[in-house]
């Protein structure tokens, strides 16, 4: 069983470079194609490359604190918060989709009013109390698999350095 992203850190790299030299390091690293995603300007760290996390990317940020690199990964917010707008806009133009073929069996329209019921009460049910569960099964997957790609990425900065 893996540890869970939120209490994993990620190593440091020591280094006698000047933040320039390594950031004029990790941008030939770059332009060979061997650092993905990488960003010399980062506006709250020395510079960033990408974190790739599925489904949803993050970002590795790298810091120069004296003789140490430090890193760290952030999720990258945007397509979390589309996945989450599209698990709420879908929910509502599936009930009359779904109601609308359901009522054309005859079973269904004397089951349901035999019973007492309509569609939406099983429907919204259905489909909103899992969506938290998917938006947080996602992230935390996300932070998993980002954790893993920040780690390869640690390794080719610290071959440069």
């Amino acid at each position: 069983m893996t540890t869970p992203p939120e209490s994993q850190t990620l190593p440091s790299v020591e280094t006698t470079l000047s933040p320039d030299e390594v950031k004029s390091r990790l941008t030939k690293l770059s332009k060979k194609g061997k650092l993905a995603g990488f960003e010399p300007s980062e506006p709250s760290a020395l510079c960033s490359v990408a974190a790739h996390g599925a489904p949803f990317d993050s970002k590795l940020l790298i810091r120069h604190d004296g003789d140490t690199l430090k890193f760290e990964c952030v999720l990258l917010s945007m397509m979390p918060r589309i996945f989450v707008l599209l698990l709420i806009v879908t929910v509502w133009p599936g009930l009359p989709l779904t109601e609308g073929f359901l009522v054309s069996f005859d079973w269904y329209t004397g089951l349901m009013s035999k019973i007492g019921i309509e569609t939406w009460h099983w429907y919204l049910p259905l489909t909103i109390l899992p969506a938290p569960f998917a938006y947080l099964g996602a992230i935390k997957k996300s932070k998993q698999s980002a954790h893993e790609s920040a780690l390869e990425a640690i390794e080719k900065v610290q071959s440069v350095l």
